[in-house]
């Protein structure tokens, strides 16, 4: 004979729990869940932390390792190998260069701008800085230059002198304000000549760019320039240049307070970048 129970259906005894009991325990599974979920925002928060303490850290190291330099329209093709060559040899080092005329860098400078290095094409330029303070004592002259003139291809002035430009009115040659016109003028003086009608330009390599597209028949610049045209049928009518320009490498005093900035600094002194400015047709630098 079966016998029957009324009410709660009947359960073992090994899994029969109360009502109270049951809710304790999912009170504490509850609260485990919600610690676990508090650990886990906790350490998120903390690798988003280090994340952009990471980040923070990188971009301050590249801005320390970040050279600043405002260097003479006239360096534009050597200073990229001089950049290349050193960045090759020191992995990671980032360069900033500004070209101009030596008179607009010195401009931008007395109106604010900010540099490590500052290279201009003769020594007459440093003088007009206002701020003597912002500049490192120490002055090296990391070249020198010969003005000449350059003949545009085909040679259509058919000029063969120096006095031929003086019948010339499709010459060109820099302001009186920037060092290469400074040197023009002074070639022009040795010689007692005087030219009428000559186009002036703010920088050498505006003068080079209207030679070698023909827009001139001749053009006063550097003997470094036309070298960097040749393959463009330039060629250079040699001047004897009394004077060559000496190009002043300067320090800032900002950048003379940068590892990085001094190292680049000696080595620009050094063989491997006076070798390299050699090979461009730059004459010799003088150590500060």
């Amino acid at each position: 004979m079966s016998v029957r129970f009324r009410g709660a259906p009947w359960r073992p005894a090994s899994v029969w729990r109360p009502a109270a009991v049951v809710v304790r325990t999912r009170m504490r599974a509850a609260v485990v869940v919600r610690t676990r979920m508090r650990a886990a925002v906790v350490v998120l928060t903390a690798l988003l932390t280090a994340g952009l303490a990471l980040a923070g850290c990188s971009t301050a190291n590249d801005e320390d390792r970040s050279i600043t330099i405002f260097a003479a329209s006239s360096l534009t093709d050597v200073m990229k190998q001089l950049t290349d060559s050193y960045t090759q040899a020191h992995p990671g080092q980032v360069f900033k260069v500004n070209y101009g005329s030596s008179a607009q860098l010195v401009q931008q400078l007395n109106t604010g701008a900010s540099t490590d290095l500052l290279i201009t094409a003769d020594q007459q330029s440093i003088s007009t800085i206002t701020d003597s303070q912002s500049l490192a004592p120490d002055i090296a002259i990391i070249a020198t230059n010969e003005i000449v003139l350059a003949i545009a291809p085909g040679n259509p002035g058919k000029i063969s002198t120096l006095s031929d430009v003086a019948r010339q009115r499709k010459i060109a040659l820099c302001a009186a304000s920037v060092p290469c016109g400074r040197a023009a003028q002074r070639v022009l003086d040795a010689a007692q000549l005087t030219l009428s009608g000559a186009s002036e330009e703010d920088n050498v390599r505006a003068v080079l760019t209207k030679v070698s597209s023909g827009q001139v028949d001749a053009g006063f610049v550097y003997s470094t320039d036309v070298k960097a045209a040749r393959g463009q049928g330039v060629t250079e009518l040699p001047l004897n240049d009394p004077s060559p320009n000496k190009y002043p490498l300067v320090l800032t005093t900002a950048g003379a307070k940068k590892p990085p900035v001094i190292a680049f600094h000696d080595w620009l002194m050094g063989p491997s970048g006076q070798a390299i400015l050699k090979a461009a047709g730059f004459g010799p630098g003088q150590g500060g």
